[in-house]
């Protein structure tokens, strides 16, 4: 995901009336625009789907980046309990097939305490926005009860993990449930037609990159690699891409480190 755009609303008021007034001109104009293209040329639902699933055709490895699993605590027997659904890889792919949109995600104010960030799907033909906010703090507690202040690169790090859960959010909300449904369908059928063996290569060369030996993931499994079967790589697969998103912890499922440093997503735990 880029970098979030920085929107500095309480320096706006400092800004030359004359400015302020060009700058809200030209954004209405942009959306007259987008609206005149969205009567002009409408959206054709039948060609986004067609071109959504010849994609994975075309790119059948994007299949291994379009699904996340993350655990989401244990039931009342011990066993942990999943969350599954589109990454935001997904996400972002059929958000830019979706005609006359558009959709982003900017920081919208900052303390010395928090930042507050903001996604946004604007659908020009439907006429309809959708928005999601969340507050992210600059503090973590350590597992001995301590709050700490991130260091700034690593705020920016957690800031964009929360960005791209907004986003994938937002846009996931703004889309037809049929198109997801049979995009994450069209997913799972290309996976579970991939070389078994090939697969357990990529989710152990993922899982390295982020610092998670072979051992760990046996320990999670419960079971040796060489013994996974197909549904334990998909959730390997879902889990990595999770973890990439800011969706789930490196931490939080394989446990390592003192405790000293903040749990943040899709960084490489501290040894």
């Amino acid at each position: 995901m880029e970098a979030l755009k920085k929107m500095p609303a309480q320096d706006v008021t400092n800004l030359p009336t004359e400015l302020v007034a060009e700058g809200a001109t030209i954004i209405k104009l942009e959306n007259q625009t987008q609206m005149a293209i969205a009567v002009q040329r409408p959206r054709d639902e039948s060609r986004i789907l067609s071109d959504s699933l010849k994609e994975l055709d075309l790119y059948p490895s994007m299949a291994r980046e379009a699904i996340y699993v993350k655990p989401v605590g244990k039931d009342d027997s011990g066993v942990v309990k999943t969350a599954e659904g589109l990454s935001i890889r997904a996400a972002e792919s059929l958000g830019n097939r979706w005609s006359n949109s558009s959709y982003g995600t900017e920081i919208v104010s900052e303390t010395d305490e928090s930042a507050t960030i903001a996604s946004v799907f604007l659908d020009y033909q439907a006429n309809t926005r959708h928005v999601t906010m969340a507050t992210v703090s600059k503090f973590y507690k350590t597992r001995q009860g301590q709050i700490v202040r991130y260091a700034p690169d690593r705020f920016d790090t957690v800031l964009k993990a929360n960005g791209s859960k907004l986003l994938r959010e937002v846009i996931l909300r703004s889309l037809p449930a049929g198109l997801k449904k049979e995009y994450e369908t069209k997913a799972r059928i290309i996976l579970k037609k991939e070389p078994i063996a090939a697969q357990r290569t990529a989710v152990i060369e993922r899982f390295v990159d982020l610092g998670v030996t072979e051992g760990q993931l046996e320990t999670w499994k419960g079971k040796p690699i060489k013994e996974w079967k197909r549904e334990d790589i998909l959730d390997a697969l879902g889990l990595v891409n999770a973890i990439r998103d800011g969706e789930a912890s490196i931490e939080s499922v394989f446990p390592k480190g003192n405790g000293k440093e903040p749990t943040i997503p899709g960084l490489k735990p501290t040894v």
